[in-house]
């Protein structure tokens, strides 16, 4: 069973990166994924919190779970209170996975994986809603308490 790591912002972003071979950049969180061994098998990360909206990462093949999905639906909700959380992708697997869960397409991304403007160099921009993430996480939130925090 996948053990999560929590408090490891450092070590599990430091991972995520050389793994998906990618720059590093600044986050706000990153949760870790490991095996019975300890060793890191996924990592989640929030990105460019702006106080409704964040970006989710998510890294880690065969270790995406309900209980995985849960976890950062119900992160992005209670810890972030988003609004809306962003994942981009350029696999048309993951695509289909994501809007099976309830998230909306917003546009395609020029460029965001190259430096042309060829398909493989693009990425699609989705979004998952408060309602959505609520649900997905199995948290129940009254309408009224949601209306007077705003």
């Amino acid at each position: 069973m996948t053990q999560m790591i929590i408090g490891q912002d450092a070590r599990v972003a430091r991972w995520m990166f050389e793994v998906s071979n990618s720059r590093p950049m600044q986050f706000n969180m990153a949760i870790g994924l490991a095996d019975e061994s300890g060793a890191l098998v996924g990592g989640i990360m929030f990105t460019g919190f702006n106080g409704s909206d964040c970006e989710c990462h998510f890294t880690g093949p065969g270790t995406l779970s309900r209980r995985i999905v849960r976890l950062i639906f119900g992160l992005a909700v209670m810890q972030f209170d988003l609004n809306r959380l962003t994942i981009h992708t350029r696999k048309k697997s993951m695509a289909r996975g994501v809007t099976k869960l309830g998230a909306k397409f917003e546009c395609v991304v020029k460029r965001l994986y190259g430096p042309t403007d060829a398909a493989e160099h693009s990425g699609r921009r989705y979004v998952f809603f408060r309602e959505t993430m609520l649900k997905l996480a199995g948290i129940n939130e009254p309408r009224s308490n949601r209306a007077r925090a705003a």
